[in-house]
């Protein structure tokens, strides 16, 4: 199928270098995209009034996490104080949006929201060059796409940071400068927890990309208490990657098949298909076949992958407009699509990212500098 020009993403997405301790650096995000943020948390305020849930009891719901996030990692409670700050809102406010998926998942049952992705890692033993390659395609509500930026972050004692997100959030994907990389898919399942009950996936994102290897890094995600069910795909510049999918209070791991390793909006573990009740294929059955099309184009040219074949398998259209391209439905409420689209090389840590959908978007390139 050819290109389908029914969106007009920007040519590329904000961008920002920024040092220093965690306070200094959620300052220094909170001033240099402070439209932004007052557009993150506008967005989401409009959202949790259509979801029935008054913005109020949002920040009461972020005083307890905030708690909760303060004990089990205070520089990361500080660089979101540092966000708000540097925009000039109210702390709980920036709460609010970092854990708008927790809120959002108590009460989407009846209405359900539109963020799906699809994500893969291939490993060096089948590509053209013996580099790990990874990719994502975020699916969001296209209202998201002017408040998504990338940031390259620098704290004392940590790996430095190359990373896309929407504007005021800790995370979303992206890799660190010891060569892992983080990307992730929403689950459902009937074991939803309520918000101030854990953190959200940035904060287990985050945590893992803290370390220099894939062990400590899965450690590290695994032990973080989730309030929601979701997907984390790590991999690493030495060949290795897994896939962490994690409900409240428990985690499965999936683990790469041929050195392909691909996962959309579905369970793969089989202990967890058996003792879940899987939401995803319910509300959102394209999750069935989107993860196929991706591994079994990379399975053809297994052995010579390269990143524009990981380009091209998520620019496919098989399904339109719900493909692993995703691209507008007219008849849906809530107007989705492929915001993002991320390519990876773990071993030369760059980044290729292109505002959304896949096919049209322009891909730049970041690197650490």
């Amino acid at each position: 199928m050819n290109a389908i020009r029914d969106v007009s993403p920007p040519a590329a997405l904000r961008f920002l270098r920024s040092e220093g301790l965690p306070r200094d650096v959620g300052r220094n995000h909170g001033r240099h995209f402070g439209d932004e943020v007052l557009g993150s948390i506008g967005v989401y305020k409009v959202k949790f009034e259509k979801m029935r849930l008054p913005w109020a009891q949002a920040l009461g719901f972020a005083e307890r996490t905030g708690a909760l996030l303060r004990r089990l990692d205070p520089a990361l409670a500080e660089e979101l104080d540092g966000i708000a700050e540097g925009a000039g809102v109210d702390p709980r406010e920036i709460l609010v949006i970092n854990i708008r998926t927790g809120l959002t998942r108590m009460i989407e049952v009846a209405a359900p929201e539109d963020h799906e992705c699809t994500t893969v890692a291939v490993l060096g033993s089948v590509t053209a060059d013996g580099h790990t390659l990874m990719g994502q395609n975020w699916d969001q509500s296209g209202v998201l796409q002017p408040n998504t930026v990338i940031i390259e972050q620098h704290i004392p004692g940590q790996p430095a940071l190359l990373f896309v997100t929407e504007a005021g959030i800790l995370f979303r994907h992206g890799i660190n400068d010891a060569g892992i990389g983080a990307v992730g898919n929403a689950l459902r399942t009937d074991r939803e927890a309520k918000a101030d009950n854990g953190v959200t996936s940035c904060v287990a994102r985050r945590r893992a990309l803290r370390h220099t290897n894939l062990a400590d890094a899965h450690r590290a995600l695994v032990s973080t208490p989730q309030s929601h069910s979701g997907n984390h795909m790590l991999a690493d510049a030495a060949g290795a990657a897994v896939d962490v999918e994690a409900i409240p209070g428990e985690t499965f791991d999936v683990h790469p098949e041929g050195g392909i390793l691909v996962h959309s909006n579905h369970f793969l573990n089989k202990q967890a298909q058996a003792n879940l009740v899987d939401r995803g294929p319910v509300t959102h059955p394209d999750t069935l076949y989107r993860d196929c099309r991706v591994r079994d184009a990379l399975a053809a040219k297994r052995g010579s992958i390269t990143m524009e074949d990981i380009k091209a398998a998520l620019q496919d259209h098989h399904g339109y407009p719900k493909s692993v391209c995703r691209h507008p439905d007219p008849a849906a409420d809530e107007i989705g699509y492929n915001l993002v689209s991320s390519v990876i090389d773990l071993n030369d840590r760059r980044m290729w990212t292109a505002p959304g959908p896949a096919c049209v978007g322009t891909y730049t390139e970041y690197r650490f500098s």
